[in-house]
């Protein structure tokens, strides 16, 4: 190269959602950086992907509230920002047209100076004597101390264990035509949203569809995860079981065989362990076209050399990160956007999609400032504290917090009070096991997240369907407050009940909250810290009433069992 080496403090490679909220906040901070994009705009995955070209992120747009951080629940799309530029005013459509997230993010570039080179593909990546960075691009080298990767999905996962797997169509390759599949019999090998959207673009012209999956599919109104199938690519699921042709199978996949005729045979397994006696059945079925749905990775390892490469997990799906986004194995290496849900083994936040990360990526912007530039986290500080004003801010902050909602059970606050009591800090929006790996040594710690708690019973989600137990709120199933104390290596925990709307304003009705909790709380704050507070407790009826025993033993003589509709009820005599 003859040009000299171009450096930036920070580099972020990609412009699409993850790199351009990072890039705003380098921006709005005043930080040498730029963002390499290869392409000639910004979010250009998004100008292919998805092949359905509709967006499964909600646009939902009235809410009654006012309050702006409580209406970021329910907006998918935005971007965060100080000049409010929101995607809500491009469309009213619940789930949006693809291009219009193009177009918007292309317009919050624009409107908000963000220092991008487009058609700057970076070819290689290492690392020079001094330990910074350098990456190689087809015009010039590039150098910084700090490596953001916002690269989003780079390759596809293809299933090897499967003989013949390249007989298969790739996700990205499918015929975009839909005469294409008129009358033909397809096969679709994938477990999430890219097979069910496939599988629904085509139910209306395929002569059949047959999703397959290695495991049984996993709903999001089960699981809670943006990332498992979502009800708008559910209806495969309805034709099949109203006897329509299409399928959702579970068969062990083990071959693909190309017939003379160009048809595709595949030779699956279906296990019985529990039959008499147990067993394996060995099947074959014929398709027209198969297409594989399998998934991204996330980690464009062939770029980095050979020192430098990230560890990776899941088949080499996802970085491996630590509790702050940075790669476990090579120094100032970040990962942004979709890739952050390598932080979260569990998969249980929303880091893997634009409503979650953007709040990853606000909390990423200060633990860097907090690292490399010597700023302190933000915080809110009431000294003297005032126990009345703090717990009315605990409640005001659960009831409108989008961060916390969002990103359930991975994100929290933290309320730091040392041991005379005489002030509380408050770190807002850091991720729950980096707030634990923390030491505030003698402090008294109160970790506030917000949390589903659907995992302590053995019923389907879908079986709940009003509030949860009024006398047990640390069983409540819906997304509700949960407080922890942490001190002196001991830790206790304070949950409120569920609530329709999701805030616990006061009076806690007006908001949603079936009951008040207060009175309780406060208790629990005076035991956690060992000292009266002298927090007001309002006087007011509650709205559960106790039975009594007569109530009782009348429900229980009149209690119904269980109709099997099929035994018992108007099916039984259904001869159609």
């Amino acid at each position: 190269m003859d040009e000299p080496v171009e450096f930036h403090k920070y580099i972020i490679v990609g412009a699409g959602p993850g790199g351009i909220q990072t890039g705003y906040f380098l921006e709005t901070r005043g930080r040498d950086y730029v963002i390499l994009e290869r392409s000639c705009a910004a979010g250009a995955f998004f100008s292919e992907y998805p092949i359905s070209r509709r967006l499964n992120s909600f646009n939902k747009k009235y809410n009654w509230f006012e309050d702006e951080e409580f209406n970021m629940r329910t907006d998918w799309n935005s971007l965060l920002s100080e000049e409010k530029i929101v995607f809500p005013p491009y469309t009213d459509d619940l789930y949006p047209e693809a291009d219009l997230i193009v177009e918007y993010l292309n317009d919050f570039a624009k409107a908000t100076n963000l220092r991008i080179q487009y058609g700057t593909e970076v070819e290689r990546i290492s690392r020079n004597e001094r330990g910074n960075f350098v990456l190689s691009t087809s015009t010039k080298d590039f150098e910084c101390e700090v490596l953001f990767m916002g690269t989003g999905p780079v390759e596809s996962m293809v299933p090897e264990e499967i003989e013949g797997i390249e007989h298969a169509i790739d996700y990205g390759d499918q015929p975009r035509d839909i005469e294409f599949y008129r009358n033909k019999r397809v096969g679709i090998i994938g477990q999430g949203n890219s097979a069910f959207e496939t599988a629904d673009r085509l139910l209306g012209v395929a002569a059949y569809v047959n999703v397959l999956l290695k495991r049984p599919a996993r709903f999001a109104w089960d699981t809670h995860q943006v990332g498992d199938i979502r009800a708008t690519n559910k209806n495969i699921i309805d034709m099949f079981h109203l006897k329509l042709l299409h399928g959702v199978l579970t068969p062990r996949v083990r071959r693909i065989i190309k017939l003379p005729d160009g048809t595709l045979k595949t030779e699956h397994e279906y296990d019985y362990p529990d039959a008499d006696p147990p067993g394996t059945l060995h099947l074959s079925r014929e398709y027209d076209i198969i297409i594989r749905c399998t998934g991204w990775k996330w980690v464009p390892t062939e770029l980095f050399d050979p020192e430098i490469v990230p560890r990776t997990w899941d088949r080499s799906k996802y970085p491996e990160l630590t509790t702050s986004w940075e790669s476990v194995n090579v120094p100032n290496l970040f990962f942004v956007g979709g890739a952050m849900i390598g932080a979260d083994r569990l998969k249980k936040s929303a880091s893997g999609v634009i409503h979650g990360y953007r709040y990853n990526i606000r909390t990423l912007a200060n633990l860097i400032d907090e690292r490399y530039e010597d700023v302190p986290l933000p915080a809110q500080v009431f000294d003297p504290v005032d126990w009345n004003v703090l717990v009315d801010w605990i409640y005001q902050r659960f009831s409108t917090t989008a961060a916390l909602n969002e990103q359930w059970g991975f994100i929290a606050d933290a309320i730091v009070v040392p041991t005379d009591l005489s002030r509380a800090t408050i770190l807002p929006e850091l991720p729950l096991n980096l707030l634990r790996e923390r030491s505030f040594g003698q402090d008294h710690v109160f970790l506030m997240t917000l949390e589903f708690g659907f995992h302590k019973h053995e019923e389907p989600p879908l079986s709940f369907s009003g509030p949860s137990d009024p006398t047990r709120p640390d069983l409540a199933v819906f997304i509700h407050p949960v407080i922890r104390h942490v001190h002196k290596g001991e830790e206790r925990e304070f949950h409120f009940g569920d609530s329709l709307l999701g805030r616990w304003d006061r009076p806690h009705s007006s908001g949603g909250a079936v009951m008040s909790y207060h009175g309780d709380f406060a208790k629990w704050l005076e035991e956690c810290l060992g000292q009266q507070l002298d927090i007001s407790v309002p006087d007011g009826p509650s709205p559960y009433r106790i039975w009594s025993q007569e109530e009782i033993d009348e429900r229980r003589m009149t209690a119904v069992p269980a109709v099997d509709p099929w035994r018992d009820g108007p099916l039984a005599s259904d001869n159609g």
